[in-house]
């Protein structure tokens, strides 16, 4: 009996940490199309994905603004929020540094990363705000040995497996794929062939921050609320999550992601109550460590060889 207890156990901590996975993976795939097709390291991506899960409270309740919408309507908003904002960070921020060092774009997802910080601390400070629960999905998907998974963790994975598959097709089989993958293989010869290179980040901006604002929400469901501090780790957990798939793959950021979840969870569930609390959000980077020390571009990332 006890044995299947301890399998049970298992299954539950491998389940919730593949639900975790497609939540980062979410977050991840937004991130590696950034840099596939700009080359930028945006480490604001985790605070974009705070202020998203943060957003439909906000419009929802009176906690900022004096008028309520509709739950539903809130989650729509944020979503398109999404796009919005990666268009307005393209055409006001993002553009001005076409051709400028790489220091240059970091020290700007620097200052994203203190400004969202700082505003939302601001706004909300660090408590706890509820979901509506019009928004939380009130189901679980059972499994074997009377494991459950939980509602938010079975859309994150339909979303992140329809998301990576979405892309995969769109890179292959539509002109303006072509065209992104084109000026991710080499920006100047592209340009050459008459490729806009403003309007492939445009693009590119658009359809990442879309990605991340859907994970930002699900991760806040996940919790049945939003909070300050579990965002805090997010952009490391992420960053990991590229880094050990390849930093320019999208399916790699998809695999990454979903390692480093399954490996945060199990080391939270066995080890945490072992080693010290917290042992298992550490316990992905040293992951990463080894794997890094064996294939310097991750699982699936570009070998870059350079030749002086």
């Amino acid at each position: 009996m006890s044995d299947v207890v301890d399998v049970a156990t298992g299954l539950e901590f491998f389940i919730t940490g593949l639900g975790k996975g497609s939540v980062y993976a979410l977050i991840a795939v937004g991130f590696a199309l950034i840099y596939k097709v700009t080359g930028v390291l945006n480490f604001a991506q985790g605070w974009f994905a705070a202020l998203f899960g943060l957003l439909p409270v906000v419009l929802s309740t009176s906690l900022v603004v004096s008028f309520e919408i509709s739950p539903l309507v809130a989650v729509a908003i944020t979503v398109f929020a999404g796009l919005l904002l990666g268009l307005v960070l393209e055409f006001g921020i993002f553009r001005f540094f076409i051709g400028e060092p790489v220091l240059s774009v970091i020290v700007v997802t620097l200052a994203l990363v203190a400004s969202i910080e700082g505003i939302v601390q601001y706004l909300v400070g660090p408590g706890y705000r509820a979901y509506p629960e019009a928004v939380l999905p009130d189901w679980t998907v059972p499994l074997a040995l009377g494991v459950e998974l939980q509602g938010p963790f079975a859309l994150a994975i339909v979303f992140a497996v329809a998301t990576v598959a979405a892309l995969m097709a769109f890179f292959r089989y539509t002109v303006m794929g072509s065209i992104l993958r084109a000026a991710a293989s080499d920006q100047q010869a592209a340009m050459v062939l008459g490729v806009s290179i403003e309007r492939t980040i445009v693009v590119a901006w658009a359809i990442s921050l879309t990605i991340t604002s859907i994970g930002g929400v699900l991760f806040a469901m996940s919790t049945s609320g939003w909070s300050f501090a579990p965002y805090t780790n997010i952009g490391i957990l992420v960053f990991a999550a590229v880094v050990l798939g390849g930093i320019d793959s999208i399916p790699g950021a998809f695999i990454g992601a979903i390692t480093i979840g399954v490996i945060e969870e199990l080391g939270t569930g066995y080890l945490d109550p072992v080693v010290a609390p917290g042992f298992g959000t550490v316990l992905p980077m040293l992951f990463l460590l080894v794997i890094i020390l064996v294939l310097p571009y991750g699982l699936f990332g570009t070998e870059r060889i350079e030749r002086l």
